[in-house]
């Protein structure tokens, strides 16, 4: 019996020194940076994982709009600041000071902290209603932290991959017809037609992205072509930017 509860008692002392060994095992080598969006776990069912974001004005009335970006690190938290480098890439087509706002020239992880966020500033431009501009950010390695868990295989078919240390901000107003557009109290689609809608009838151009009810587009449709009616006769007829007059539907002439 004594024999049992010895070798018990050995075994115990092992397993409890065993245990003590391992929680003092700490992280080892330098940490890695990464675009925390690559690396987020799905919220929803079908949440795709993306290592880029599209910021459109499309249908918006605002003209900034400002995106977080945000920059995480593996490892322990530092008890000091950690500079890290956050570069635009030269195949960028946005343009700093005209399409965003020039980012920073240095960033920093503060002490005790995993992770940083960089507030990107864009600009609504009349070149961007016809072309998309593309801002592609690179997180670089230097003295504080590493860049080896640079991507990862999403299709091993293809072998797409996504990163996590390059990100592109994809920005545009591009605006095309909206699915709750209808012709027939509306008439034939234009950006000019939408947002002069939206003057007039003080509605967000959101309104006609979806399923809008019909009876509520047809009094629209009617109230816009009295106005333009009412225009033309005091002589200041509206045109389409092609030079032809802007009418509404044929349902509501």
């Amino acid at each position: 019996m004594k024999n049992i509860v010895y070798s018990l008692s050995i075994l115990i002392l092992l397993v409890v020194g065993a245990c003590k060994k391992s929680s003092l095992i700490t992280y080892q080598g330098q940490p890695d940076i990464y675009f925390d969006d690559a690396t987020r776990l799905p919220t929803l069912p079908g949440d795709i994982i993306l290592d880029s974001t599209i910021v459109s004005f499309a249908y918006s009335t605002v003209t900034d709009s400002i995106s977080k970006i945000i920059i995480g690190v593996t490892g322990a938290k530092a008890d000091h600041d950690r500079t890290y480098k956050l570069e635009i890439d030269p195949k960028s087509t946005a343009i700093s000071g005209k399409h965003y706002d020039a980012l920073p020239t240095s960033f920093t992880i503060r002490k005790n902290k995993l992770k940083d966020t960089v507030l990107l500033k864009m600009h609504r431009t009349v070149d961007l209603q016809t072309t998309e501009s593309t801002l592609i950010l690179n997180l670089q390695a230097n003295e504080n932290f590493v860049t080896s868990m640079a991507d990862k295989v999403i299709n091993k078919t293809t072998g797409k991959k996504y990163s996590y240390i390059t990100y592109k901000v994809y920005i545009n107003d591009i605006v095309k017809r909206p699915s709750g557009w209808f012709d027939t109290y509306l008439g034939v689609f234009s950006r000019k037609k939408l947002f002069l809608m939206v003057d007039v009838l003080n509605v967000q151009p959101s309104f006609f992205v979806g399923q809008p009810s019909l009876g509520i587009l047809g009094a629209y449709g009617k109230y816009m072509q009295r106005y333009l009616n009412d225009q033309k006769a005091a002589g200041k007829t509206v045109f389409e930017d092609d030079g032809t007059e802007m009418i509404m539907g044929p349902g509501v002439q």
